[in-house]
């Protein structure tokens, strides 16, 4: 799709807002995922009908009467997705789209400039070091025809083969990151465009691992640090979320009663980060804890009105303007059109299944797969509500 046809269906969202108010939401996701797809294989004026489909879907999934959104997805753009692929990658599950998302624990943003440190050492509740380390991956499928979104997450603690050795998979991106930052100062390269030149091999190598670990390809990906994760929780506000038992975590910087809470964005992030205390101590009660997260997130999105309110989408974007590396193929149409579909509330996560294999955990062949492309309904709501987690 050309740039010219994304700031078309941008103005067709909100001009055409109040002619998809009554539509059903699942029909028009059908009839955009099949149209989008007719639609680049014909001439520019038959696609344009298909992007009003789009605009109008938009305008639905989002409940908004009237919607308007900047015109590019917010972030730096990333070729490590198409480094990653180079190499072959997995037949695709459907015609549906699968996102992997990044979370990383650095506190040094997209443009390679560090948080201020009273912010590190304060709200953030971050150590001396500053690697690269993957702290969470999620795979999230959105069918074709609107069907239920599905999210899959990945144990940071799960084993992987990478570059000759084994090793858990959230060491992947910070080992690529080194050996490139060792062997890149050799050819002239420093300062922020080395910083990135090594970022872009360890997100090349995660993609890499992860779809060799799940034998589902990744279609599109995103990356957030722990400042931007910090900065989005500002821009949506206060974020609900339950626990079983009350939490006093010193090396999280948790402190939060039993029971409901809106977590302000400090909060939040002491209560993904927290493993100390919850369940085995392994990755997997973390894992649980960013499920019901997200699913918190979602339903502020949705019930707080932010995809129908162009200030607080506006809000949204620029606080990931600075922290967010998307790769280089996800246009704004897709990025308008597939976050609604986490909004919309129908979806259901799931963790990969592992076993225990001596002190290391091992995925379970075949599972990833099987769950992402799964119609049925299985896993935990993850936008129908808030779940009580430990």
């Amino acid at each position: 799709m050309t740039g010219g046809d994304e700031e078309f269906e941008m103005r067709l969202s909100a001009v055409f807002g109040r002619a998809g108010a009554d539509l059903q939401t699942d029909g028009a996701a059908r009839l955009v995922d099949g149209g989008l797809a007719t639609g680049r294989r014909r001439r520019r004026g038959r696609r344009r009908t298909v992007l009003l489909a789009g605009g109008l879907t938009l305008a639905v999934a989002a409940g908004a009467s009237v919607l308007t959104v900047p015109s590019a997805v917010p972030g730096r753009t990333s070729g490590a997705l198409a480094a990653a692929s180079s190499a072959g990658a997995p037949a695709p599950l459907d015609h549906g789209v699968t996102i992997l998302l990044i979370g990383l624990s650095s506190t040094t943003d997209a443009q390679g400039r560090p948080a201020p440190a009273d912010l590190r050492r304060g709200e953030l509740h971050a150590g001396a070091d500053n690697v690269d380390v993957a702290d969470t991956m999620v795979l999230v499928h959105i069918p074709a025809g609107g069907g239920a979104v599905r999210q899959l997450s990945i144990p940071r603690d799960v084993l992987v083969d990478a570059d000759g050795k084994r090793m858990s998979i959230n060491q992947v991106y910070s080992q690529a990151e080194a050996a490139e930052l060792t062997r890149l100062p050799g050819q002239g390269i420093s300062g922020a465009e080395l910083r990135w030149r090594g970022r872009e091999a360890g997100r090349a190598a995660l993609i890499r691992s992860v779809q060799e670990l799940t034998g589902v390809p990744v279609d599109h990906f995103a990356e957030v640090s722990m400042t931007g994760f910090y900065r989005i929780a500002q821009a949506v506000g206060g974020v609900p979320v339950c626990l079983n038992h009350a939490v006093d975590d010193v090396w999280s910087g948790a402190r939060l009663p039993a029971g409901r809470s809106e977590l302000g964005p400090a909060q939040a992030l002491a209560f993904v980060r927290q493993r100390h205390g919850v369940g085995d101590g392994s990755d997997l009660g973390r894992t649980r804890r960013a499920q019901a997260f997200l699913a918190g997130v979602l339903q502020k999105l949705r019930d707080g009105g932010v995809m129908g309110d162009a200030g607080k989408l506006g809000a949204l974007y620029d606080a990931l303007k600075d922290d967010l590396v998307v790769d280089k193929g996800w246009s704004p149409v897709d990025f308008v059109r597939q976050v609604p579909a986490l909004a919309r509330g129908q979806a259901a996560a799931s963790t990969l299944p592992v076993q225990w294999s001596g002190a290391a955990l091992v995925a379970e062949p075949g599972k990833a797969k099987e769950i992402l492309a799964s119609e049925g309904t299985g896993g935990a709501p993850a936008g129908n509500g808030v779940p009580c987690v430990d």
